[in-house]
């Protein structure tokens, strides 16, 4: 089989591209990476978007003997999407995983002190896997869209626990970032990323997002329950000052994930 073809869309362009055409591998899961080195400063006039594809590709083919570039998809700092390894192929992103996933190469290095990302790659970031989700009928939860880091060098998940407790440590890569919207943690993602993508997923299916609400817990932990009352069981804990979005209101209660049961009371948020 031959190498892919690169091809470098807008993000609406790519919106496009993927709405009117049919794939027929079965995609379960959307996989979030970054690429660490390159990263922001790599990208110059000289050393284009197409540049780091073909350099990309052949570190992959020359240094890791895989047989072309191992992500599916590549963004941009610009909001740029390059379309790569075909989607109906499995990628070679997360080794023992990647069977049913689309890899997503996010361009750049978000650990904590390094490349701070643009508005423009931020909102591609989010509308990416808002629309891959609606494409292939997946949702904004911890199953379906993934960071790298959750996984062993295996292929097997490590324990929520220890995902969200900071103790993998050099067992993996802290791919996609330990500041990729907030944190590589399960916990970073359902508070940060997840709530985007599923706003952008109603946006997608033309349903109003007016009564959405964005606020920030005003107690030291607030405990999230699995429904609208204290006689249902805590799911986790948030603190002081987290960022969360009201998709529901019940009485004194607010519902803050539009996938899932999870609720928290109104009155320590501001």
């Amino acid at each position: 089989m031959g190498l892919a073809h690169f091809h470098v869309y807008t993000l609406d362009e790519f919106t496009d591209y993927l709405f009117n055409n049919i794939f027929s591998r079965e995609i379960t899961c959307i996989q979030n990476h970054h690429t660490w080195l390159p990263g922001y400063t790599s990208l110059t006039k000289e050393r284009g978007e197409l540049f780091w594809l073909e350099s990309m590709r052949n570190t992959h083919i020359q240094e890791r003997k895989w047989s072309d570039i191992g992500q599916n998809i590549t963004t941009f700092k610009s909001g740029n999407i390059g379309l790569c390894r075909p989607i109906d192929i499995k990628p070679a992103g997360i080794f023992g995983a990647n069977q049913g996933a689309i890899c997503i190469e996010n361009f750049g290095n978000f650990d904590q002190g390094e490349d701070v990302m643009r508005t423009a790659h931020k909102a591609t970031i989010i509308r990416l896997n808002a629309a891959l989700c609606k494409k292939f009928g997946l949702s904004p939860v911890k199953s379906q869209v993934v960071y790298h880091h959750w996984f062993d060098r295996n292929g097997k998940r490590f324990s929520n626990e220890k995902i969200n407790s900071n103790k993998v440590g050099d067992e993996q890569k802290t791919c996609p970032g330990t500041d990729f919207f907030g944190g590589n943690t399960i916990i970073a993602a359902e508070q940060n990323f997840y709530p985007l993508i599923a706003a952008d997923i109603l946006l997608l299916n033309g349903t109003t997002s007016q009564n959405i609400q964005t606020k920030k817990v005003n107690t030291e932990i607030l405990n999230i329950r699995s429904g609208p009352g204290t006689s249902y069981a805590v799911l986790r804990k948030i603190s002081n000052h987290t960022e969360v979005t009201i998709y529901a209101e019940q009485n004194d209660w607010s519902k803050i994930s539009n996938t899932s049961e999870e609720w928290v009371f109104t009155k320590l948020l501001n």
